[in-house]
């Protein structure tokens, strides 16, 4: 499983729980809680797209030459 399958597997999975949580609580405390993580799925969504296309491996410095000593 690449990297992205892994990462929306787990966002699925936390957010799943958490949808049982609200269902199976009463306190208001608890609910308020869970609805504060919620507010950042949009922003756990949106940075799946960094798991989604692979990175080029940047270049620093110059190359050598070989050969030219």
């Amino acid at each position: 499983m690449n990297e992205y399958n892994q990462y929306v597997t787990t966002v699925n999975k936390i957010f799943d729980y958490l949808e049982k949580m609200k269902a199976g609580w009463d306190s208001l405390d608890n609910l308020n809680y869970i609805e504060s993580v919620e507010e950042y799925k949009s922003a756990v969504i949106k940075y799946a797209e960094v798991f989604k296309t692979p990175k080029p491996i940047p270049m620093t410095g110059e190359l050598e030459t070989l050969g030219d000593d």
